[in-house]
């Protein structure tokens, strides 16, 4: 090789070099790389925006399913298998949004009309089903479940929600009389501050 030609190959070498770390990656270094639907199954659904619901009744599959927050009673029946019997519901109820954890019992009317009752999940139960609770709309008993707030605590959390207005984040809690961040860290993966519609 000519003298010219390692000119040309050094030059051409040092520009491929030059321009592979110019070249912004298409992935970061040390993420493992993921086919494009498991990166879209892993972006649909977050524990804050799933609820649980216990479906209980006239279904073909009693129990309890999580699903998105503002899923309907329509899918939510879907879910659990559909309606038994020949029961029908007013449409206007298949179309309710469920924000919240709850009960929903599907209860038979007269002449195959259906019912639907939805009803708060119970402190207990939302412990055993590990929902979040909402420290924007609990009530005393709710959180007086968490680990250690008992009723004092809980009640002094209703007072601060009152005269403040609404908590943005559950760090926000650390501004109540009788928590500080041990307690905060305690009750931290039991809590979620939803905004209030």
């Amino acid at each position: 090789m000519t003298r010219e030609q390692q000119r040309v190959v050094l030059f051409l070498s040092l520009f491929l070099c030059f321009l592979f770390f110019l070249t912004p990656s298409p992935f970061h270094w040390g993420e493992p790389i993921r086919p494009q639907s498991e990166k879209n199954l892993l972006a649909k659904a977050s524990p804050e925006e799933e609820i649980k619901i216990e479906v209980d009744g006239s279904v073909n599959r009693r129990g309890t399913y999580g699903i998105s927050r503002g899923a309907t009673v329509k899918e939510i029946i879907e879910k659990s298998g559909g309606l038994s019997g020949n029961l029908s519901l007013p449409p206007d109820i298949l179309l309710l949004g469920i924000e919240k954890s709850c009960r929903l019992n599907v209860a038979t009317g007269g002449e195959g009309e259906g019912k639907v009752m939805i009803e708060p999940l119970t402190p207990q139960k939302m412990k055993v089903l590990s929902v979040a609770i909402d420290i924007n709309t609990a009530s005393l008993e709710e959180l007086d479940t968490l680990p250690g707030i008992g009723p004092k605590t809980a009640q002094s959390i209703i007072e601060h929600r009152e005269t403040y207005g609404k908590l943005t984040t559950p760090e926000d809690l650390l501004q109540v009389q009788g928590i500080g961040p041990k307690k905060l860290a305690a009750i931290l993966p039991h809590i979620t501050a939803q905004p209030r519609p």
